[in-house]
């Protein structure tokens, strides 16, 4: 009974997820939040900020929320890894207006058979996972406008390439 009520949990939250709230974000602004909250010892954050006064226009919360998620991810893949790492950059491509946002780790990376199915709503490799994570982020992340990528290498690692349109 306790795994049917987690499952109905989930599925609320995925089903509930409602329009993003538009409002003025600076990149600085956005970033500050996380970078205290994964200030951790255990995994070495790097991050290469191209422009922290970048405005977007994105419902904060929600665009924290897909940042939590794939950090917290990409934290989990290195963990096992001797120098665990996770690098966090943006850039802008100017002639597209396009605001780029990656989240690259060191760690095991994903398997080419289970690539295509991390965004599908309930799927998991992991033992407690409930697979709603990515399949949030990705609702999010199309609520805006944007997208969510991935690229991953087993052995080497994976990186989450977030991208929304901007304005300017």
């Amino acid at each position: 009974s306790n795994g049917l009520m987690n499952f109905v949990e989930n599925y609320r939250k995925l089903s509930r997820l409602s329009s993003p709230v538009l409002a003025p974000v600076s990149v600085g602004e956005l970033l500050g939040d996380i970078k205290k909250l994964f200030a951790s010892s255990k995994v070495h954050y790097v991050y290469h900020i191209e422009d922290e006064t970048r405005v977007l226009m994105v419902d904060r919360s929600q665009m924290e929320q897909v940042l939590i998620n794939l950090l917290k991810n990409a934290s989990e893949a290195c963990m096992g890894q001797p120098n665990p790492e996770v690098v966090i950059e943006t850039s802008y491509e100017k002639e597209k207006h396009i605001f780029r946002l990656s989240v690259k780790d060191n760690g095991c990376g994903i398997l080419p058979e289970v690539l295509d199915k991390i965004f599908i709503p309930f799927f998991t490799t992991k033992p407690t996972g409930s697979g709603i994570g990515l399949s949030l982020c990705k609702q999010i992340m199309t609520l805006h406008g944007g997208s969510l990528q991935v690229t991953s290498e087993v052995g080497k690692g994976s990186c989450f390439v977030m991208k929304l349109w901007v304005k300017r």
